[in-house]
């Protein structure tokens, strides 16, 4: 019972904003019956030549971080997983190339200079430099997405593997031998669908929510992404309830979004305590993302004028 189970699936059909209800107290909000399941999760699919390096990988920090445990990128799958979320380059792959070129940290020019991808620069001896392995790897994410895996970069030549193999190594067989220690990561051990949120903001009648994924299916791979935001205003006793649904934004495993939520105005002047959850829903199903995909604010505003001086905004929370 109460406000945080789940909704019935005409809500995530619907997924328009929902009339605000008034109740005596939080338990009385009514429960309906859950959607039937869940959305399917792509199915993971190793690594070949023929693979575009722009796919999803399919994996999570964890997962990366599995892998690397006895190597010099311990500990950094957070930073493979946020370069693949920033640039849309596959972890799995920028992984197999550190390991192919240096053992995944290992070689001379990566401990002396935190190269991992072996690109020319200024730097000492004629290759790259760079101030750590996590900068490393971000900058030369960016560079294969911008220059080697879309239409117009200086070395496109297809976006796949072995395209990228062409113009990238002297050695034919550089591609396989990406591809197979990619491959070794294998599926993920993680949840499919998992999130957090954070209230942002509270102003002009909406919220701002801070909210990242943390599973390892990217949202707009669902059919019909969205996400459902329930909230609820408690202040002495009353209740006042409401859903708002939203385009699920396009985000990797890693990814951080600021998200508007219209039409969340305190209910009176006064004291009052906001609770939010969310959840990723279509038309037929829902997805749970967990515990962290909630949070609460105690709030004293106003009330529910909308004035410029009725509004809230909250430090982000720390990076994960």
């Amino acid at each position: 019972m109460g406000f945080f189970r789940r909704t019935a699936a005409a809500l995530a059909a619907v997924l328009t904003l929902a009339t605000p209800v008034h109740a005596e107290s939080p338990g009385d909000v009514a429960d309906t019956p859950p959607p039937p399941s869940g959305p399917p999760a792509p199915a993971y699919q190793q690594l070949s030549t023929d693979s575009n390096v722009l796919t999803p990988s399919l994996e999570t920090a964890a997962d990366i971080d599995a892998f690397l445990a006895r190597t010099p990128l311990a500990g950094l799958g957070a930073d493979f997983i946020r370069a693949e979320a920033e640039t849309g380059v596959n972890a799995r792959f920028l992984v197999g190339i550190t390991w192919v070129e240096n053992n995944s940290g290992a070689s001379y020019l990566a401990q002396t200079q935190h190269n991992l991808f072996s690109f020319v620069g200024d730097g000492p001896g004629g290759w790259a430099s760079y101030p750590s392995f996590q900068n490393s790897i971000q900058t030369s994410a960016a560079y294969i997405g911008k220059e080697y895996a879309r239409p117009g970069g200086i070395h496109y030549r297809g976006g796949t593997i072995a395209a990228i193999s062409s113009v990238y190594a002297s050695d034919s067989g550089w591609g396989v031998k990406v591809a197979r220690a990619a491959n070794f990561i294998g599926p993920s051990q993680g949840a499919p669908f998992a999130g957090t949120v954070h209230l942002a903001a509270v102003a002009d009648g909406h919220l701002t929510l801070h909210v990242a994924n943390q599973g390892y299916v990217p949202w707009d791979a669902a059919l019909g992404a969205q996400l459902l935001v329930h909230y609820r205003w408690a202040h002495r006793g009353q209740s006042v309830t409401g859903v708002v649904s939203v385009a699920a934004p396009a985000l990797r495993s890693g990814g951080e979004a600021d998200l508007a939520v219209p039409g969340v105005v305190q209910p009176d002047a006064g004291s009052w305590r906001l609770d939010v959850f969310a959840e990723l829903a279509g038309p037929g199903w829902a997805a749970d993302l967990g515990g962290g995909a909630r949070d609460s604010l105690p709030l004293s505003l106003g009330g529910s004028s909308n004035s410029p001086d009725d509004q809230l905004i909250r430090d982000r929370p720390p990076a994960r």
